[in-house]
């Protein structure tokens, strides 16, 4: 009876600390993509650009190309294609985003994703940073529930284009292929608060499920942490 007790405590000691750490961990530097235009006409060209911060949408450190293990986009047809297209866009001491063109020729959705590996050292932690963006150009939702087979990776469950303000987002956390229960966070551009760095704070089931309520319309962004300085990231729009 004792040993059970014992094992009760330290259960709920170890969840009461693991939402005392995961808030922290979101305060940390993550990467992802602002697009300029989520939802192009077929035929139009729109503009990702990956950012390193911890305030979406504001840009923060500089990334340059040769640093990013991967800078692509899945294209409606299945086909990935390489951003070519790339240049800086400085805004000031080591400010800005890598920015790079993509060309929506096709109907349908589009999936870009950029990720930056870095190996550990004695002076910094190993660290893996994958961001993604979803840009649908006409109708179409093929493709939009991709695995890429990141160390971590959002995967969305639905066309953003589905979802209504104030519905919820589906989504489910994988890390290394296998769904994952840990914190999942998410804002807007546009929000502010003094006291909460993000507005909405769920937690993956054992499925790696998670909804996402947005509350309003505009540019979001998910982003989930596991081992300290493993992040993934999924922006989106919701009209």
């Amino acid at each position: 009876m004792r040993r059970n007790k014992h094992r009760s405590w330290l259960s709920v000691f170890l969840l009461v600390a693991s939402f005392l750490v995961g808030p922290s961990l979101a305060m940390a530097h993550d990467l992802w993509l602002n697009i300029d235009n989520h939802c192009p006409m077929v035929g139009e060209k729109t503009t990702a650009k990956v950012v390193f911060g911890h305030n979406y949408p504001y840009y923060d450190i500089l990334i340059k190309r040769d640093s990013l293990s991967g800078f692509s986009y899945l294209c409606p047809d299945g086909k990935m294609r390489e951003l070519e297209n790339t240049w800086e866009d400085i805004q000031g001491d080591r400010k800005g985003a890598l920015a790079g063109e993509i060309s929506c020729d096709q109907e349908g959705t589009y999936i870009v994703t950029a990720y930056r590996k870095s190996k550990g050292d004695k002076e910094k932690v190993t660290s893996e940073k994958y961001g993604k963006s979803i840009v649908v150009a006409g109708k179409g939702s093929k493709n939009v529930n991709q695995v890429f087979g990141h160390r971590i990776e959002i995967v969305p469950l639905k066309n953003p284009a589905e979802v209504k303000a104030g519905e919820a987002f589906p989504v489910r956390i994988l890390f290394e292929g296998k769904p994952l229960s840990t914190f999942v966070y998410a804002t807007y551009a546009g929000y502010y608060s003094e006291d909460e760095p993000f507005p909405v704070a769920v937690r993956s089931n054992e499925e790696g499920l998670a909804q996402i309520k947005m509350s309003q319309p505009g540019t979001w962004m998910i982003v989930s942490n596991h081992k300290v300085d493993f992040s993934a990231s999924l922006t989106l729009e919701i009209k």
